[in-house]
């Protein structure tokens, strides 16, 4: 008899189909883990001949570099201990606690000790601090010379002068050493200062001028050492703007056998601030350089004159080192191209040269054509401006935009206090239009024009001063050349009422040409033209009733009336008519 196989216990199949059925769905879940995170899977393929993309490299934002509050007590401190020192040393000495031996060392100590410490900072990872600290040491020690010199008479005023020399070069070191432009911002700061504070008055202007010469080339070598200082700025303009200020006495009162020593060193002193504008040599890019360089000629050419006439030179030939430096601009447009890598100093050179090449003619001819040349060079850098920032260089337009600024707000001075004081109190420009007052008036009418071109509080000062510069002067000729006409000669004192009447209607005429041009305007422009019109026009109206009528006859008053009248009525024709263009 055959055994019997075993039976399943009832339910078995049944459990058996379950256990399958969460098998598959275990596994279900494990491939669908697995297929969303390709990362934790095994690569089993095999590779396919395409490499794999790089991922893109995102750089992670340079954090915002504040300053700490540590930094701006350490500095406020270092200021305030420099008043203490000078307080406690001066009520000492009236106390008689401290004698001058006793007080000088102690001053060395101090100093010394403040030095020593701020270098330690410098050198490690705090150099905020550590300048801030250095200003108060090299002014601790330059005070303790100053007063062992000047007060205590324990050696002669040179021999401080020295000593806070080798201090100053020992900072401009360490600035080199740690490659620090606020270190060497300080060491220039106290070297600049020495010459004012062991000043013993009299003439040493070719002393001070070699000093500060010395002093530059010190300055100079901390970029080269140190392999940056481009962007040092605060270090360059310092440097630049505090020996050129200090030169400034120099030049003023040099005396005629020291005059041709200081003109030599002044050409030394152009080269130096050439060198500290460009930085040749070095492998950075120095920023705003032709800024800089362009103070430095002007204010050169500026300092020249001031010696040329100690020399007891002829004026007319100071055009010649005027053409000299108009050369030299233009001989350093192809070096500077290659310095930069780039044009970007192309227009700011060429203005210096069209400047300077302008400035030799009324310095060669007359003195009173200097307005003009004042407004052609505000023009130049006005249309450098542009230029520059058409072509993306936007740090140099900015800068040349001021500076134009500036130069034609100083053509507008010389035109209102020179030649519209001509215009008002008697008759100074014999040639109509042909004068120089006129011609200041329109070259800075058209540098403002230029500047209008950029919006901001900038666009919009040099919006107003084109309303002064424009229609006043114009106003002005058209006045002077009805009065020509009226006497058959030249022009005599004050103005007749038709030449005032003539005024008027070129104001009308000005405000009515602004009304009607504000019409097509976007809304910033259509608000400052329309607002010029109404008040030109309504000056014109305020200016024919009050003044114009007054004791006027019969037929002037219907010229005026029906002059100015006619001005409102065609503007306001030709604007409908094109209002009725534009809807069409």
């Amino acid at each position: 008899m055959e055994p019997q196989a075993p039976q399943d216990p009832p339910g078995a199949q049944d459990l058996a189909a379950r256990v399958a059925q969460l098998e598959a769905q275990v596994a279900w879940l494990l491939q669908r883990q697995q297929t969303t995170a390709p990362e934790a899977r095994p690569q089993t393929l095999a590779p396919t001949s395409a490499p794999p993309q790089p991922r893109p490299v995102i750089h992670p934002p340079k954090p915002h570099r504040e300053v700490s509050p540590v930094v701006w007590i350490a500095g406020i401190g270092a200021a305030i201990f420099l008043f203490g020192a000078i307080f406690f040393f001066h009520w000492a000495i009236q106390q008689g606690w401290v004698g001058a031996e006793l007080r000088f060392v102690l001053g060395l100590l101090v100093g010394g000790a403040i030095s020593a410490f701020a270098a330690k900072l410098l050198l490690g990872d705090n150099r905020r601090l550590g300048v801030s600290l250095l200003l108060a040491g090299l002014g601790t020690l330059q005070f303790t010379f100053r007063a062992g010199a000047m007060e205590y008479h324990f050696y002669a005023a040179p021999l401080g002068l020295a000593a806070t020399a080798l201090v100053t070069l020992l900072a401009g070191a360490l600035a080199a050493r740690v490659r620090s432009g606020g270190a060497l911002t300080v060491a220039l700061a106290s070297g600049l200062a020495a010459p004012l504070v062991f000043s013993q008055g009299g003439h040493h202007e070719v002393a001070l001028a070699v000093y500060l010469a010395v002093l530059m080339a010190a300055t100079l070598a901390v970029p080269y050492l140190a392999g940056t200082g481009g962007t040092w700025h605060g270090a360059r303009w310092t440097a630049l703007l505090g020996v050129w200020l200090l030169l400034l006495p120099a030049c003023a009162g040099v005396g005629k056998a020291d005059a041709t020593t200081l003109g030599l060193l002044l050409i030394l002193h152009l080269l130096l601030a050439g060198l500290w504008a460009w930085l040749p040599g070095t492998e950075e890019i120095p920023g705003t350089p032709t800024v800089l360089w362009l103070v430095a000629s002007v204010l050169g050419t500026s300092y020249g004159w001031l010696v040329w006439k100690q020399l007891g030179l002829a004026p007319e030939t100071f055009a010649l080192p005027v053409i000299a430096v108009a050369a030299l601009n233009l001989a350093l447009v192809q070096p500077l191209r290659q310095r930069l890598g780039d044009r970007r100093a192309d227009w700011g050179l060429l203005t210096l040269a069209v400047g300077h090449l302008a400035l030799a003619v009324p310095v060669s001819l007359a003195w009173h054509w200097v307005g003009p040349l004042w407004g052609a060079f505000a023009l130049g850098l006005a249309w450098a401006s542009l230029k520059a920032a058409e072509g993306s260089f936007a740090q140099e337009a900015t800068a040349l935009r001021w500076l134009a600024a500036a130069l034609a707000l100083l053509t507008t001075l010389r035109w209102a206090f020179h030649g519209l004081d001509g215009y008002i109190t008697h008759d100074t420009h014999p040639t109509l239009f042909l004068n120089s007052a006129f011609a200041e008036g329109a070259l800075a009418s058209a540098a403002w024009w230029l500047l209008t071109r950029r919006s901001g509080p900038l666009g919009i000062l040099s919006f107003l001063a084109l309303e002064v510069t424009a229609n006043l002067p114009l106003a002005w000729e058209a006045a002077r050349l009805v009065q020509y006409l009226q006497g058959g000669g030249r022009p005599g004192w004050g103005l007749s009422r038709a030449a005032s009447v003539a005024m008027t209607l070129v104001w009308a005429l000005s405000g009515a040409w602004q009304w009607m041009r504000g019409l097509g305007q976007q809304a910033e422009a259509r608000r400052a033209f329309m607002i010029a019109g109404y008040a030109w026009m309504g000056l014109a109206s305020l200016k024919l009733i009050a003044s114009d009528l007054d004791r006027a006859d019969t037929p002037l008053r219907a010229l005026a009336f029906l002059g100015v009248g006619g001005i409102g009525m065609a503007a306001a024709i030709l604007a409908n008519r094109r209002k009725a263009g534009a809807l069409s």
